[in-house]
């Protein structure tokens, strides 16, 4: 038979990590990539992290003479 015991933990330890710092963007700050296919994932991703958490946030990539830019548009 299996006896298993309760731990209280923080919550803090089981939240997930993001790659990316979207929470943290305000409307134009961005985040910069060398790579257009890191560029892309890293749009899907602010795309998924908007229609989750924030639907009123809005973010669009951009091509610029440093590389690839993720910007918070809205």
């Amino acid at each position: 038979m299996f006896t298993a015991t309760i731990e209280k933990t923080e919550l803090d330890e089981f939240r997930p990590r993001s790659r990316y710092p979207f929470n943290d963007m305000e409307v134009g700050d961005s985040i910069r990539f060398d790579e257009f296919r890191r560029a892309e994932s890293a749009r899907v991703a602010a795309l998924q992290y908007a229609k989750r958490n924030r639907p009123d946030w809005k973010f669009a990539i951009r091509k610029s003479i440093h590389g690839w830019d993720i910007i918070r548009i809205a």
